[in-house]
């Protein structure tokens, strides 16, 4: 599989996608003919076929359904090792920060580029579902991040805590109280994964966080307030997030029975840089929760 031509592979994988040679040469902005004779020259490398063609259509063979799956993990994995080379390229010169939602990031960028002269900090801000991805494909190099998540083979050093609050709609019953509890909560969907809250036995999520392909999407806080807003659910945020992006519509209240939640500074052990271990050092007194966050409500 390593010696495969990754581009012939990104062709593949568009052709299984559309299983129609003209709308994939098309999304790739390929004449037909190339993508068809890259398609032959891949069947004569692999000694197999990968599509079956007739009147009817064009479909995958069973060794292109194989060959499908391994294929996006394949391109994944390249895709990250692009990204993590050039993060090795511009070590020193630059950094990424990812941080979630709430968290502010200035005096550690400020601290970092008056210690580091020249040195640039860039941020990205992720999802929960994203934020330790993000690290380990190299699209940032460290990330400010909200538990729970996967840590396995990652230095975590904790930070502070914060409490959870329900973004709720105007309309809701529970509109206008100071806090909540789970029970509160039961009939109301939650606009996000529920396993950002395992607490939360039974959460069910807004079915409508599909895209076009019925595949998972990832909406932003803005989409997700714009969703709370029309009534269609609730958000459970930290109280830093909830304050940072409160708006007309909503409302928040602290959720008596989830307990608080930890917010780390998550980077990868292999990566020992003087600017990363300078952030290390310093996270843990340049970070903090708002000192206004505990105040949540209308």
């Amino acid at each position: 599989m390593a010696d495969l031509d990754l581009r012939r592979l990104r062709y593949f994988l568009s052709l299984a996608d559309e299983l129609n040679y003209g709308r994939a040469a098309e999304s790739l902005h390929l004449a037909q003919p190339a993508l068809s004779r890259s398609i032959a020259a891949l069947e004569r490398e692999l000694g197999v076929k990968l599509f079956e063609r007739s009147r009817a259509g064009t479909r995958l063979a069973p060794a292109g359904e194989l060959l499908r799956e391994e294929a996006r993990e394949l391109l994944r994995a390249a895709d990250a090792l692009q990204r993590r080379v050039r993060v090795a390229e511009r070590e020193g010169r630059s950094i990424t920060l990812g941080f979630a939602p709430g968290v502010i990031l200035t005096p550690i960028i400020r601290h970092l580029e008056q210690a580091f002269p020249g040195l640039l900090v860039n941020v990205l801000r992720t999802t929960w579902g994203d934020q330790i991805t993000a690290l380990r494909d190299g699209r940032v190099d460290a990330t400010f991040a909200t538990r729970p998540f996967d840590d396995e083979g990652l230095d975590v050093v904790e930070l502070y805590s914060e409490a959870r609050v329900v973004v709720l709609p105007d309309s809701h019953p529970g509109a206008g109280e100071r806090e909540l509890t789970l029970a509160d909560l039961a009939d109301d969907l939650l606009l996000q994964p529920a396993a950002a809250v395992p607490e939360w036995t039974g959460a069910v999520g807004y079915p409508g966080f599909d895209d076009a392909k019925g595949q998972p999407a990832t909406p932003t806080v803005e989409e997700k307030f714009e969703h709370v807003a029309a009534g269609r659910g609730v958000l459970l945020l930290t109280g830093s997030a909830a304050r940072f992006y409160r708006r007309p519509g909503v409302t928040s209240a602290r959720v008596a029975d989830l307990p608080e939640t930890r917010i780390c500074l998550v980077v990868e052990p292999q990566r020992r840089s003087a600017v990363l271990r300078e952030l290390e050092r310093v996270a843990p007194s340049l970070s903090c929760a708002d000192a206004d966050a505990a105040s949540v409500g209308t």
